[in-house]
């Protein structure tokens, strides 16, 4: 042991002092002409072999990819042995996704829940039902943006955003994936970036928006002087009410991106720095019933696409705790304050023999507070269960009532036409986060029975993270910006006498959470790209990672606060001042092999095996920290048919997914009605059927289409439930996977392609929102509308209708009440999360 714990530590020390070396000497080195892994996109010339340029040039086979590969030489989508989706910058254009998860809903094989808002969505890839971007890495520039993207209560998604700075985004889905990167078991979304080149270029874009959003986009480009060297300055900065208006500003704020680069013959080298601050919506669910066609609709007096029960009368509260208050303003919605700075160089060792290296710096700050709707009451039920809860705080026989803090009287059970009661959450999640990151690849090509593209490479990633959750239950009426109620004792005449609850809050402290941790991760990777014929291609590679974990997570204890006379303060859980702390070192190994024949340069078919896995990591141990966390493990194969033409392309790929140690957190409600933590394992298999292709048979016209089948279950899925009974779900569907969606997209271009209308049909088959299959998420289907007229070379309109019919889409059930069993099942109101209702932007545009 003592052996091991020396080669661990001269690894990473290894690691680091190479990462230091590399970027304190990288802007003198002699560089390769060819850009590293996702390199950044010159804004007016194409990126060379591995910079994710689109090409439609029949003699190389179409598009160039990069991502999840390690090769000098260039290599077209059509002749990679696992699937790729990109999406161009002219698709960027039309469409304009707001947020991550919006741009991915282009992609076969991703289920994308983004109901929240820009951030904080779901993925789920090929029937891995991982919540968050837990199984997906993104890039930037082929750097991780963040070491583990599904971290508790920090997606991913919340540590990027997508602005004119974006050149293009490239999706691979399984195969290669978990070989050059960590946490990537499901798919690796690369968004690759401009920077500056030969000339001097730039852009100015406004877009407003229906729901009194205002943002501006811009960048300029080029070469400083008469040197070599290109600079890069980009950014956003908006104004938003969000879409679901609370009655104030949901979102302000905005982001800069600056970079510094060369190129020589031998390569490049690359500085750059990026600062976010800003805050963005955090869309909840709300509360729906059935129409007489069983779809679900909004409860009376509540509109579900528009409304929300978050308002000016729900922003503030003063969290009583042991030691003061803690300030609560639900305005701050998802906050996101991160400073970004990345180098990468290329290293030119001899002919076909490179050395890249990588390396991120990233601090992060986020909170994300919300008014989260917990359970809903009839009136006469809100009374009963009232009185379960003070019990014999209550004096005998005395009834109770509710009335309106803001002094507008008693509340009735007729109340905004529904007579309605929520129990909501304002809860607070602080997520302070910092990261190094390294990545250092040795590429050589060589010939030994045909061609090999060999990689090895050393990645090394130390994460520092605390986490601190609190919040309180509160009572509030069911209606637009709800208006807060209190617990009263009823005298005669049923007039209200004293108030047992506190301005709207039953109970302070419902949750806790005081946890930090680092963890140190390294990893050694291998792959050969070995091209046998023209035709004949092998390739395969192998990643082992180690992860050494350790920190602390405090305790908690229930108080009787007794710093009021109402009854808010009397069962606070807090911390108890003990502090447990956690220490594990966890490692796997993930292999791939994958072949792929070319019938013709741009025909192709493919097949690969992929064995993975995902470690824990520190959050892993954040809230019990006793309980030994699990490695994930997964088994892909998958096969798959290129056909790839100017006029038409088509992409076929069939797949199956083993998933083992698949983690379920339920949130249970103790005596105290506290919500403490429930961990169940299970296994899933998933069979399914991935197509993409577009057809361009006259050039005014085109259309473009992607379907995904997944006939995704739980293979083994024990439960034993608060009763004690020991359920087997094992066959169940997976949790809000459809088997069925699809997307289409016709588009016409008319004035010698200065005007563009397209339109988005999409469709989401039946869901689940929990394991036991009882509560049901329907099918739906939507329709956007996107629109760009050029003026000029130098100017340019757009036009964004989504949800153009207004659907109201279900996207999760209320987790809060069960992710495993749902105790809203049979319940005629019900909670639950829609999409967005119709919005409109227009944009001006205007380059030089």
């Amino acid at each position: 042991m003592k052996m091991v714990d020396n080669m661990r530590r001269s690894l990473l020390g290894a690691s680091a002092t190479v990462a230091l070396v590399l970027a304190a000497t990288g802007a003198e080195a002699q560089t390769s002409s060819q850009p590293q892994d996702g390199a950044a996109v010159p804004v007016d010339e194409p990126a060379r072999g591995t910079g994710g340029v689109q090409t439609n040039d029949p003699e190389d086979g179409g598009e160039v990819i990069v991502t999840a590969r390690a090769g000098n030489q260039n290599q077209a989508k059509v002749e990679a042995s696992y699937a790729i989706s990109t999406i161009s910058s002219e698709e960027l254009k039309m469409k304009a996704p707001v947020g991550v998860g919006e741009a991915l809903k282009n992609v076969p094989g991703f289920w994308v829940e983004s109901s929240s808002g820009e951030t904080s969505g779901n993925v789920r890839v090929r029937g891995i039902p991982t919540d968050g971007y837990s199984q997906v890495a993104l890039l930037e520039d082929g750097v991780t943006i963040q070491h583990d993207p599904g971290l508790g209560w920090l997606n991913g998604d919340q540590s990027f955003r997508i602005d004119q700075t974006l050149e293009r985004v490239e999706v691979v889905r399984g195969g290669p994936s978990s070989l050059f990167y960590s946490n990537a078991p499901g798919a690796v979304i690369n968004f690759i970036q401009r920077r500056g080149g030969n000339t001097l270029k730039g852009l100015v874009r406004y877009e407003g928006a229906d729901y009194n959003a205002h943002r501006v986009d811009g960048w300029i480009g080029g070469p400083i002087g008469d040197s070599d060297w290109r600079f890069f300055v980009g950014g956003f900065y908006r104004l938003s009410d969000g879409q679901r208006h609370t009655g104030y500003r949901l979102g302000e704020g905005g982001q800069v991106r600056a970079t510094l680069s060369r190129d020589w013959d031998g390569g490049s080298f690359m500085f750059s720095i990026k600062h976010l601050d800003e805050r963005v919506e955090n869309a909840m669910v709300t509360p729906f019933v059935n129409d007489e066609n069983g779809d679900p609709v909004g409860v009376p007096g509540f509109d579900a696409l528009d409304d929300t029960i978050a308002g000016k009368e729900t922003r503030y509260f003063n969290f009583r705790t042991p030691t003061g208050t803690y300030a609560f303003d639900a305005g701050l919605a998802n906050k996101a304050q991160i400073t970004q700075v990345t180098t990468q160089a290329r290293f030119e060792l001899g002919p076909d023999f490179s050395l890249l290296q990588s390396l991120r710096y990233r601090d992060s700050y986020q909170k994300r507070n919300s008014i989260t709707p917990r359970t809903i009451y009839t009136y006469a039920d809100v009374l009963t269960s009232l009185r379960g809860t003070f019990g014999a705080a209550l004096p005998t026989g005395a009834p109770l009532g509710l009335v309106y803090t803001n002094g507008s009287g008693a509340f009735s059970n007729s109340q905004n036409g529904n007579g309605l009661v929520l129990l909501n959450l304002a809860r607070s999640f602080t997520v302070p986060e910092s990261e190094v990151i390294s990545d250092t690849r040795l590429q050589k090509t060589l010939q030994l029975g045909g061609q090999h593209d060999v990689a090895l490479g050393l990645y090394y990633a130390y994460v520092d993270e605390d986490y601190r959750a609190t919040s309180a239950s509160i009572l509030t009426d069911v209606k637009n910006n709800a208006s807060l109620l209190d617990v009263a004792l009823l005298g005669a005449g049923g007039v209200p006498g004293a108030v047992l609850t506190e301005s709207g809050v039953l109970s302070y402290g419902t949750e806790f959470g005081n946890s930090s941790g680092r963890s140190r991760t390294v990893a050694l990777y291998a792959s050969d790209e070995w091209k046998i014929t023209d035709q004949l291609r092998l390739d395969g590679g192998v990643r082992w990672e180690q992860i050494d974990v350790s920190g602390f997570s405090e305790g908690s204890v229930t108080r009787n606060l007794a710093q009021t006379p109402a009854s808010a303060d009397n069962a606070v859980q807090t911390g108890n001042g003990v502090f447990t702390g956690f220490k594990g070192s966890y490692d796997h190994a993930a292999w791939s092999l994958g072949v792929n024949y070319q019938f013709q340069p741009r025909f192709g078919i493919f097949a690969r095996y992929t064995s993975t896995y995902r470690l824990p990591g520190v959050s892993s141990f954040f809230g019990n920290p006793s309980q030994p966390p699990v490695t994930q493990t997964m088994k892909f194969q998958e096969v798959g048919i290129k056909f790839d033409q100017p006029a038409f392309n088509l992409f076929v790929t069939g797949f199956r997914t083993a998933y083992e140690s698949y983690q379920i957190s339920d949130y249970r409600q103790n005596g105290s009605g506290q919500f403490v933590l429930n961990t169940v394992f299970g296994n899933t298999e998933t069979w399914g059927a991935e197509v993409e292709g577009t057809w361009r048979p006259v050039p005014w016209f085109d259309i473009h289409a992607n379907y995904t089948y997944q006939r995704a279950r739980f293979s083994d899925f024990v439960y034993t439930n608060n009763v004690g009974q020991v359920i087997d779900y094992s066959e169940n569907r997976l949790i809000r996977v459809p088997e069925h969606q699809f997307r289409i997209t016709p588009g016409v271009n008319l004035l010698d392609g200065r005007f563009r209308l397209e339109a988005d049909v999409s469709y989401y088959g039946q869901r689940w929102a929990d394991v036991a299959n009882q509560i049901n998420l329907p099918s739906y289907a939507t329709v956007d509308l996107n629109a760009r007229f050029d003026l000029s070379n130098a100017l340019s309109l757009n036009l964004y209708v989504n949800n153009l019919t207004d659907t109201i889409g279900l996207t999760e059930g209320n987790p809060r009440a069960g992710t495993i069993e749902n105790e809203e099942v049979g319940d005629a109101v019900y909670i639950a999360r829609s999409i967005f209702g119709r919005s409109v932007r227009g944009a001006v545009t205007f380059r030089f």
